[in-house]
């Protein structure tokens, strides 16, 4: 993968996960039908993800 389509698709899971969260924050009634163990879960995986793909590029090669 390039660095500019890592850093796009880094950047467009980022802009995802906080209008998802202001979203949520606007609906405070809606829940995911799992435990928060499984959300929580899920939200880490997320971060991870966009933190590898905002920082691969930016790793050096030998």
């Amino acid at each position: 993968m390039t660095k500019k389509r890592s850093r796009l698709l880094g950047g467009v899971l980022l802009l995802a996960g906080v209008l998802f969260v202001l979203y949520a924050l606007q609906n405070p009634q809606a829940s995911f039908p799992w435990s928060n163990a499984v959300t929580y879960s899920l939200y880490g995986l997320y971060a991870a993800v966009i933190l590898v793909l905002l920082a691969a590029p930016f790793k050096r090669r030998k």
